[in-house]
């Protein structure tokens, strides 16, 4: 028992103590912020505090315990005019006393050991994780940054300059320049990295999650876009006109990818740097020991496998397009592995429609093995051809015997025997049959009159 009261208290000291650490490491972080940008003392009237400065963030008020009742006139001061507030542990938690918009900063330590920058009236502001609503997952962080685009948002232009908001353009076929010059874009978090060195791998953004314990789950990174007609109320901007839930639908990207090559054309080498340059849009490495899949669909209940395909939520309905991206010298799949078990397994699927589609248009549009020279299949103005290979065509038995063989000047074996032998064959036949009936004929014959002269016989008897 001494032993296990020693423990338990061992245990609680170290979580007191980590919890104090981390404390500490935060009022250090509002330290340094002090320090750097010669914060003075604040007051608790009521009134703005005297300790606004300008820091990285812009003008900014520091909120503790002790000036709390600030808080308020200093939102509302820079829903006004633009800053940042910082809010210490020690201040209340809960919803802001006044409600910030696109112009207000605050950086929130009031809730667990992370640190949460939002701009505008969010429900992170409350410590709530939206997308976790009413869920019981256990969670944590480290740095999150909420923003909220109001429906009347400002843009700038590519210079910095302020400017007119482009309007909606419905028109679905638009052209690259039509697109480029009439949409809006927004960053909540922009890494820029300009390389100048031919020696060094450039990365704007890298994240790693490290598994150190059996049984550990690592993601190296985790994107989400949702659509979600929920009106959440207050924290709707104002201005925003309404909506009914059956009309609402949303535009969805979890990941796009931009690969903006200004350099030479793939299979072209630069005489400056000697050597093919690839382009790839998505690279998956693996590492270390034999991996799992490199390329995964998932739906939000695949491992669910007591429901049918129609029965679960969030299916797509491609597995993989090409829309208009390649070009006549290009190659859908290609595999470079010198020998893998199966090229294509649909061996767990029945397909309604068919597992393969073709469009045939003659010769070269089907399939080919062995670039040809073991044959094609094609289609052609509604007719279906099987050209031979260079040795010719050959159809087996389950067992691997011949049935048909046609070889490459197109002469054809039947079981073996080659088909130009046959009409000696059936001549030989029919000869063989005529002889036959023949024989059977005279024996007929002379049966008959055998009988005929037994019936003459017993009648003179």
């Amino acid at each position: 028992m001494p032993g296990y009261v020693m423990l338990y208290q061992t245990d609680a000291a170290r979580y007191h103590m980590e919890r104090c650490i981390g404390m500490k490491y935060r009022i250090l972080f509002l330290v340094c912020f002090i320090v750097l940008f010669n914060a003075s003392p604040s007051r608790s009237d009521g009134q703005i505090p005297s300790s606004r400065t300008m820091s990285l963030l812009g003008p900014s008020t520091i909120i503790e315990k002790h000036n709390e009742a600030s808080l308020a006139a200093t939102i509302e001061h820079y829903n006004k005019h633009g800053g940042s507030i910082i809010l210490t542990p020690d201040v209340k938690k809960g919803a802001m006393p006044v409600p910030p918009n696109q112009n207000t900063r605050i950086i929130d330590l009031r809730y667990g050991t992370g640190i949460s920058m939002v701009r505008g009236n969010h429900p992170r502001l409350k410590g709530i994780w939206p997308q976790y609503t009413g869920l019981s997952t256990g969670l944590r962080k480290n740095i999150v940054v909420s923003d909220v685009i109001p429906h009347d948002a400002s843009v700038e232009s590519w210079k910095g300059e302020a400017k007119e908001i482009n309007p909606e353009n419905k028109k679905r076929a638009q052209t690259s320049e039509e697109f480029a010059n009439t949409h809006n874009h927004y960053q909540n978090l922009l890494s820029e990295v300009w390389s100048f060195s031919p020696t060094i791998n450039a990365v704007a953004l890298w994240g790693d999650s490290g598994a150190f314990y059996p049984g550990a789950r690592s993601w190296g990174g985790f994107l989400s876009a949702r659509s979600w007609p929920v009106h959440w109320n207050e924290y709707v901007p104002a201005g925003t006109p309404d909506f009914k839930d059956k009309d609402f639908d949303a535009a969805l990207v979890g990941l796009e990818v931009d690969v903006l090559n200004g350099g030479l054309p793939h299979g072209t080498v630069s005489k400056t740097v000697g050597i093919p340059l690839s382009k790839v849009g998505v690279q998956i490495v693996g590492f270390g020991k034999r991996n799992t899949t490199a390329l995964e669909l998932r739906s939000e209940d695949s491992d669910d496998h007591a429901k049918k395909s129609d029965e679960r939520r969030g299916t797509w309905h491609y597995g993989l397009i090409d829309h208009n991206a390649l070009n006549s010298e290009s190659t859908f799949l290609i595999t470079t592995t010198p020998e893998i078990r199966t090229g294509v397994d649909f061996s767990r699927t029945i397909f309604s429609d068919s597992a393969l589609k073709i469009k045939g248009a003659g010769s070269h549009s089907g399939v080919a093995f062995n670039n040809y020279t073991g044959g094609e299949i094609y289609a052609e103005e509604g007719k279906l051809h099987l050209r031979g290979g260079t040795s010719g065509l050959s159809i087996l038995t389950p067992g691997g015997h011949e049935v048909i063989g046609v070889d490459d000047y197109g002469n054809v074996r039947w079981h073996g025997i080659p088909l130009i032998m046959a009409p000696f064959f059936m001549l030989l036949l029919l000869v063989v049959m005529i002889l036959v009936a023949y024989k059977f004929a005279r024996e007929l014959g002379e049966a008959r009159s055998l009988l005929k002269e037994m019936r003459q016989s017993a009648a003179g008897a």
